[in-house]
C-alpha cells in the first residue's frame, strides 16, 4: 500500500525555521563615555561580552537563523562574530552580521530588514544586551498557535517578567503600566510610567471589556515574538522609531487595522536587559549569585577557554591568578586570568578582568575593573567602573558612581568625587568637528590656538599631577530617552539632583545664545528674548509656542491645495502627509498641531485673500473641516491629540492678531465636524498650566473662547433638562 500523503500543515511545520533579529545598538548614550570606543553589545558583563549572552539565549531556544544588525562601531561586532564559535563547522545556529551605518533607530533597522526581505516566518526580536536563561521556543509555539487560531490578527507577543517596583534589575526608565485582557492575555494599554503614581486609562477600555487586569509589577524584558508582517508595518509607518512607538500605534489604531498585541509573563526564569549602569551592576550581581544558571562565571568562562574555579561565598578565580599572602577576597568576587593582587588588599562585590595589576593595601568594593587595569598601592575605590587600560596611581580615593573610560590615568594623591565621568581625551562635539571658517578668519589666530590648547589640557589639580583625564558631560540625545531623567550610577537621588554644576549650566546658556544668534529655522516668527512680553497680549508668545518646521508647513499647505484642486482621495492624501512627515523628520504632534492652521490657510488661498477675519474665509474653513473631517480624525483621535490640535488653533490665532475674535468660530467648526469632543474642550478650558507665561497665555485664550464655552454649557444644560422632562413623562 502506498504511504499516505502528508497533511499540508505538517509540511509547513517541518519547513518552519525559527529566526531571530538582534538589534546590536541601543541608539542612546546611557553608557556615556564607555561606548566611545566599543559598542554596548560588546561591553564585558562579568568578563563575557554582552552579545554572547544574547546569542546563547537564542541557541537554547532552538533558533536556527540569527541576523545581528550592527550600527555604531559595527565593524567590531562583525569581527567578534567572525571569531566566535558560531562560525565554526557544526554550529547549531547561523549568525549573520548586517552592517547598517545609516540607521538611527530600531524602526530604521526593521524598515531596512523589510527592504531586504530577510524574514520568512515568525521571528524573535531582541536587543543585543539581554541576559536570559529561558527557552523561548514555548512562547513562540503559543504565538504561532494563537495566530493560526482565534487571534489571527495578533502581530506580536511581548515578554514580561514579574518584578515589583524597586526590584534591582528593573530599570526605572523602562518601567511600564499596562492593562491586559484577563483570559486572552491581549494587551489593551501600554504606557511608560517612570515614577508616576497615577495612570490615565482610556474610558473605552473600561466600557468595552469585562475582564481586565492592571499591572505595574512587570518588567519589560525587551523580547518580542513577531509575525512576519511586523517589518512591513514599520515600513508603512515612518513615525515608528522604537518598539514603544509601534506598540502604541497598534493599540491606538486597533479598530482601523484590526491588529492586536498579546503578552506572555514569566516568573521562574531569568530575563533582563542591561539598559544603563544601574542594571549593569544589578545583572552582574545576579550572574555572580547564580540566578542566571547555566550562564554563570565558572561555566561561561570554561566555554570561552578560561578555567574558572568556583569557591564559597560566590568567589570565582581563574586558574592562573596571582594572590599575595594576606589579600582577602571576601564575597561575590570574580577575578580573570593573568591578574595579580597585592598583600593587604581587601576586595568585595567586584568583577576584575584579565591581566589586571592591583597593588598592596587597596580597598575595592562593588566595582568593575575591565582588562589591563593598574591600581597602585593604598587606593580606596567604592562603586566605580574602570574600563580597559585605566591606571590609578597611588593614594587615590574614588567615591561612588565614578566612571573612568578607556586609558584614563588619575593620581597620585587625589579624591575623585561621586558621579564623575572621565575620558582620556578631550570630549569632541560630533556636530562641529571640522574647521568651517572662511576668508580672513581661516588664518590661525594665536589667541584662539592658545585658548584651545589650554582647554585640552587635563585638570591636574582635580585629577592628579600625572593624570590623563578629561571630564565627560552626560547628555540625552535619542528618541527613547526624551523627557527621561538619566540617573548617575551609585549616586543617591538627592546628590544627582544637584547636577549639573554651575559651569555646565553656563555652558548650556552660551550654547542656547549662540543658537538664537544663528536663527532657528523651526520658528514661524523672528526670535525674541524669552523675557520680552507683548503688551497687547500680556505674555511672551514665542516662549510658549511649539516650534514649527516652516519648510514642512509650506509643503503641507501645497499638498492640501493640490489635493483640493485635483480631488485627491483621503487615503492618498494621508500617504502624502506621512511621506512629508518622514522626509522632514517632524514628530507626529507637529503634524496634528499644523492641520487646523493649514485648513484655514487653504480657505484663504481658495478665496484668493490674505489671512484675515473674513466671513468668506470662515465659511470656507468650515467647509474644509467638514470635507476633511475623516482625515483629521485619523490623526486627531484621542484626548491628547485633541489638546495638541486646540493648541495649534490657539497659537495660529495669536500669530495672526486680527483672527482673535474668530477663535470661538474655529473651535466650533472643529467641534461640529466631530474632530474635537466637548469633554476635551472643557478640559482644556478648565486646565491650569504651570509657569507664569503659560498661565497668562491661557487666561487670554479663555477670554477669547468664552462665548463658545458658554454656548457649550448652555447646550449641555438644555439637553439635561430635556432628558429629565422625558423621564418625568
Amino acid at each position: 500500500m502506498a504511504p499516505k500523503a502528508k497533511n499540508r500543515n505538517e509540511d509547513l511545520e517541518e519547513e518552519f525555521c525559527l529566526q531571530a533579529v538582534v538589534i546590536a545598538d541601543s541608539f542612546n548614550v546611557r553608557f556615556g563615555p564607555i561606548t566611545y570606543k566599543k559598542p554596548r553589545a560588546l561591553l564585558p558583563l562579568v568578563n563575557i561580552p554582552l552579545l554572547d549572552y544574547t546569542l546563547e539565549a537564542l541557541a537554547i531556544s532552538g533558533v536556527k537563523d540569527v541576523f545581528v544588525f550592527c550600527c555604531h562601531l559595527g565593524d567590531q561586532i562583525r569581527e567578534h562574530i567572525r571569531k566566535s564559535k558560531w562560525q565554526e563547522g557544526g554550529s547549531p545556529m547561523t549568525v549573520t552580521p548586517m552592517m547598517l551605518d545609516s540607521c538611527r533607530s530600531m524602526g530604521d533597522v526593521l524598515r531596512e530588514m523589510d527592504a531586504k526581505s530577510l524574514i520568512r516566518n515568525d521571528f524573535i526580536l531582541i536587543t543585543g544586551d539581554i541576559v536570559s536563561n529561558m527557552d523561548l521556543s514555548q512562547i513562540v509555539k503559543e504565538h504561532r498557535e494563537r495566530t493560526r487560531g482565534k487571534d489571527k490578527s495578533s502581530v506580536m507577543t511581548m515578554l514580561f517578567k514579574v518584578a515589583l517596583p524597586g526590584h534591582r534589575s528593573r530599570c526605572k526608565e523602562d518601567s511600564v503600566h499596562l492593562i491586559e485582557e484577563g483570559e486572552t492575555k491581549r494587551l489593551l494599554h501600554f504606557e511608560k510610567c517612570l515614577d508616576q503614581r497615577k495612570v490615565k486609562v482610556p474610558s473605552e477600555i473600561l466600557l468595552e471589556h469585562d475582564d481586565i487586569i492592571y499591572r505595574n509589577d512587570l518588567m519589560d524584558c525587551q523580547i518580542s515574538i513577531c509575525s512576519p508582517i511586523v517589518p512591513s508595518l514599520f515600513t508603512d509607518n515612518f513615525d515608528f522609531l522604537t518598539r514603544e512607538n509601534f506598540v502604541k500605534g497598534i493599540l491606538e489604531n486597533e479598530e482601523i487595522t484590526g491588529y492586536k498585541i498579546h503578552i506572555s509573563i514569566i516568573q521562574d526564569k531569568y530575563a533582563a536587559r542591561v539598559s544603563n549602569l544601574q542594571t549593569y551592576d544589578a545583572i552582574s550581581k545576579d550572574i555572580i549569585a547564580r540566578w542566571t544558571y547555566p550562564f554563570v562565571p565558572d561555566m561561561c568562562g570554561s566555554s570561552n577557554g578560561e578555567r574558572m574555579q568556583y569557591e564559597r561565598h560566590n568567589v570565582y578565580c581563574s586558574a592562573d591568578v596571582t594572590l599575595a599572602r594576606g589579600c582577602d577576597l571576601q564575597q561575590e568576587v570574580v577575578v580573570g586570568r593573568g591578574t595579580s593582587i597585592g598583600q593587604g588588599t581587601v576586595i568585595s562585590g567586584c568583577v576584575i578582568g584579565k591581566n589586571c595589576q592591583i597593588g598592596e593595601n587597596v580597598k575595592l568594593k562593588n566595582s568593575f575593573l575591565w582588562d589591563n587595569v593598574v591600581i597602585e598601592n593604598n587606593c580606596d575605590i567604592d562603586t566605580a567602573l574602570l574600563c580597559s587600560d585605566v591606571k590609578v596611581l597611588s593614594n587615590v580615593t574614588i567615591k561612588k558612581g565614578v566612571v573612568l573610560s578607556w586609558e584614563v590615568v588619575i593620581g597620585p594623591k587625589v579624591v575623585i568625587e561621586s558621579g564623575t565621568q572621565l575620558m582620556s581625551e578631550h570630549q569632541k562635539d560630533d556636530w562641529n568637528e571640522g574647521d568651517h571658517s572662511f576668508g580672513e578668519d581661516s588664518e590661525p589666530n594665536e589667541d584662539r590656538l592658545n585658548s584651545s590648547s589650554e582647554k585640552e589640557k587635563p585638570d591636574t589639580v582635580k585629577f592628579g599631577s600625572k593624570c590623563k583625564a578629561f571630564p565627560y558631560q552626560q547628555h540625552v540625545d535619542s528618541e527613547d530617552e526624551e523627557e527621561e531623567a538619566v540617573d548617575y550610577w551609585g549616586v543617591s537621588t538627592s546628590e544627582s539632583d544637584e547636577r549639573p554644576s554651575e559651569e555646565e549650566s553656563s555652558t548650556d546658556e552660551e550654547e542656547s545664545n549662540e543658537k538664537d544668534e544663528e536663527g532657528d529655522p523651526m520658528n514661524l516668527e523672528e526670535d525674541e528674548p524669552e523675557d520680552v512680553v507683548d503688551s497687547s497680549l500680556g505674555f511672551n508668545p514665542n516662549a510658549s509656542m511649539m516650534e514649527i518646521n516652516m519648510a514642512f508647513y509650506k509643503e503641507l499647505l501645497d499638498t492640501f491645495i493640490r489635493a483640493s484642486t485635483e480631488r485627491i482621495s483621503d487615503d492618498n492624501l494621508i500617504l502624502e502627509i506621512n511621506s512629508l512627515k518622514h522626509a522632514y523628520t517632524v514628530p507626529i504632534d507637529e503634524v496634528i498641531y499644523s492641520l487646523p492652521a493649514v485648513l484655514f490657510d487653504l480657505a484663504a488661498e481658495e478665496n484668493q485673500m490674505s489671512v484675515t477675519a473674513n466671513a468668506k474665509i470662515l465659511s470656507s474653513f468650515r467647509k474644509n473641516t467638514d470635507r476633511y473631517s475623516a482625515l483629521l480624525c485619523k490623526y486627531i483621535k484621542n484626548v491628547e491629540t485633541q489638546l495638541v490640535a486646540i493648541n495649534g488653533v490657539c497659537d495660529y490665532v495669536i500669530r495672526h492678531s486680527d483672527l482673535k475674535p474668530t477663535l470661538p468660530h474655529l473651535l466650533n467648526s472643529l467641534y461640529d465636524a466631530d474632530v474635537l469632543k466637548e469633554v476635551t474642550i472643557l478640559r482644556w478650558f478648565n486646565s491650569t498650566p504651570s509657569g507664569s507665561n503659560e498661565a497668562e497665555k491661557h487666561k487670554f485664550l479663555k477670554r477669547l473662547s468664552q462665548p463658545f464655552i458658554n454656548w457649550l454649557k448652555e447646550a449641555e444644560e438644555e439637553s439635561t433638562d430635556s432628558d429629565d422632562a422625558d423621564g418625568d413623562e
